[in-house]
């Protein structure tokens, strides 16, 4: 089966979903072909800094599209949601804190503008599960097409 992320954006962009909005919040509205781009930057980004699949990161303070982008974007890496971990993704815009260093949000998304990342094929074992029950409605949302209204 594919991975998750790849089921629930980049399939839903080449199945002819591309402009449709996948996430409408106070700043404005995101289609999916935007929602991959800008997630598959970040996870370049995040993975030039040193994140690999299996690597906790605590998303702290994130609402709306940057929520829902630092989740897709660590779901291409395989990265892991968590309480605590070395890297941790706050505020908004969103800084990375990394062992050493802080990262704005638009220097990893220049960053990985050069390659962004790809899906993965698969997930590893239980990995979509630990996903679905962290952010159901992210996941739920962009798998059947919808839009994302955050609070």
């Amino acid at each position: 089966m594919d991975s998750l992320v790849f089921r629930v954006l980049d399939r839903q962009v080449v199945s002819g979903l591309a402009d449709d909005l996948a996430v409408a919040d106070a700043r404005g509205t995101v289609s999916y072909a935007q929602l991959l781009h800008e997630s598959a930057c970040i996870a370049a980004g995040l993975h030039h800094m040193g994140i690999e699949a299996g690597t906790s990161v605590v998303l702290d303070h994130l609402h709306g599209r940057e929520l829902v982008t630092a989740v897709l974007a660590c779901a291409r890496i395989g990265a892991l949601p968590a309480e605590t971990g070395d890297f941790r993704l706050v505020g908004t815009p969103p800084v990375l804190h990394a062992p050493n260093t802080e990262v704005a949000w638009d220097v990893l998304d220049h960053a990985g503008r050069t390659e962004p990342l790809t899906a993965p094929e698969h997930d590893p074992e239980g990995y979509e599960a630990q996903l679905r029950q962290a952010y159901p409605e992210i996941f739920t949302t962009l798998e059947t097409g919808g839009t994302i209204h955050p609070a």
